[in-house]
């Protein structure tokens, strides 16, 4: 079968410094790799940038943290990248973002280091809940088929996706595709179709952005339950392998074989659904792979879960009928949080969770609990019948919706409530 599109792979075996430290030397080599990718799958930059372009860069900040903490765009990937583009004499280069969990993305671009290479590259920052937007429509029968975009999404002349490379315990997987989901203007609908109807807002929200061109964020990359897992072992900071090309569900298999997973491009449904969608090749014998060999720089990545049942000390989940992409995924991350900072440990009381649809026939023999109650999404929510003084995480005044995005915010989510609940108990 004839190949229908490349991806490159690119490697180095120096010291290429951390995200937020590192010298010019460094930085060039980054540079370098990059400019190989996009050789390789391109031509050459002057193929994917032509002078007077806009080009919009799309970065992922997630949560405003440290740029070493290795979760969110790395400024050297993003510097290199601005100056490769900058050559080709663009007019306009915007860094482009909608930060997650309803924080401030201006202030989240500072806090990431994005900020600083904006202020050395003169590249501007545009984040997106500042931006005008369109409607855009997607005129059949699924889920997310009519949504905002902002306009400098599609007004750019070339929009470059630079994904962070992470194993998600939302989507399986967060590179080319998981991007986009940050091309919304609020958080309002951001936590829109957050359960397994994830994977079709991802897909047409990349159909949206119209993206001429991806290369993977994944000097540092992020296995096991990411996007931020609280696990140290999970960052790897010492592969220096990126990845990159036009077709983005192509770039996300190539990733899937690079984390040595079985059967790669078919373990994140999003990829799946963009074959089918008419986004890309999920197969290896259609892409051919430049650079450096997959099979001497692939790694084995430990995949996400979300198992929960006997899971955690001192915490039972009463599972009934939910999202793995929803409720399961949202307490999953609560949970790992809380175990890795030692907080289920020092419980003295029990604590019961209940997510998803209960069976309703054994409704009226469940009895009042000798622990504290949590209640997760509304499709639990006929729990509060028989523990009207649990704490509840779904739709609410404040955050609509009856998936509880909210319930991972560092503020005002589980985890949060939880160690004030160990506090008391002290």
């Amino acid at each position: 079968m004839a190949r229908k599109t490349s991806v490159a792979i690119a490697h180095s075996g120096a010291d290429l410094g951390k995200p937020g430290e590192c010298s010019r030397e460094q930085l060039d080599i980054v540079k370098q790799m990059i400019r190989q990718i996009a050789d390789q799958t391109m031509g050459g930059m002057q193929n994917i940038v032509k002078r007077g372009d806009k080009v919009l860069i799309k970065v992922n900040t997630v949560i405003p943290v440290a740029p070493n903490a290795g979760f969110t765009t790395d400024p050297r990937m993003l510097q290199a990248l601005i100056e490769l583009v900058g050559e080709q004499n663009p007019s306009r280069i915007q860094i482009g973002e909608r930060c997650a969990m309803g924080a401030d993305t201006r202030l989240a671009m500072q806090e990431c280091g994005l900020a600083d290479v904006a202020q050395r590259t003169g590249a501007e920052l545009c984040p997106f809940e500042h931006a005008p937007f369109d409607m855009y429509k997607i005129d059949r029968p699924i889920a997310f088929n009519e949504f905002p975009v902002p306009r400098p999404v599609r007004e750019a002349d070339v929009y470059i996706g630079l994904p962070k490379f992470k194993v998600h315990v939302h989507t399986v997987f967060t590179g080319a595709l998981k991007l986009q989901f940050g091309n919304l203007p609020d958080y309002d609908w951001m936590v829109r179709c957050h359960h397994d109807n994830i994977f079709q807002k991802i897909v047409n929200l990349t159909r949206a952005a119209n993206p001429k061109w991806f290369v993977m964020d994944s000097l540092y990359a992020c296995q096991g339950n990411g996007p931020f897992s609280p696990y140290p072992e999970d960052l790897i900071k010492d592969w220096n392998t990126i990845c990159g090309g036009p077709d983005p569900v192509a770039v996300d298999t190539v990733c899937e074989a690079l984390m040595d997973w079985d059967y790669p491009g078919t373990n994140a449904p999003a990829a799946v659904l963009g074959v089918a969608e008419g986004l890309g090749t999920n197969r290896l014998d259609e892409i051919e792979i430049m650079g450096s060999p997959l099979n001497q720089v692939k790694r084995r990545f430990k995949r996400s879960s979300t198992v929960l049942q006997g899971q955690y000390p001192n915490v039972n989940v009463v599972m009934g009928s939910d999202c793995d992409a929803g409720c399961k995924a949202i307490v999953r991350i609560q949970f790992d949080q809380l175990q890795a900072d030692g907080t289920l440990e020092i419980l003295k009381r029990p604590l019961y969770v209940f997510a998803g649809v209960q069976f309703e026939q054994f409704q009226p023999v469940v009895k009042p609990s000798d622990g504290d109650v949590i209640v997760v999404g509304d499709c639990a929510k006929s729990m509060l019948d028989h523990f009207p003084n649990a704490r509840f995480w779904g739709d609410c005044e404040e955050y609509p919706g009856y998936t509880p995005i909210w319930a991972n915010r560092p503020d005002v989510g589980i985890a949060s409530y939880v160690r004030e609940l160990a506090a008391q108990q002290q």
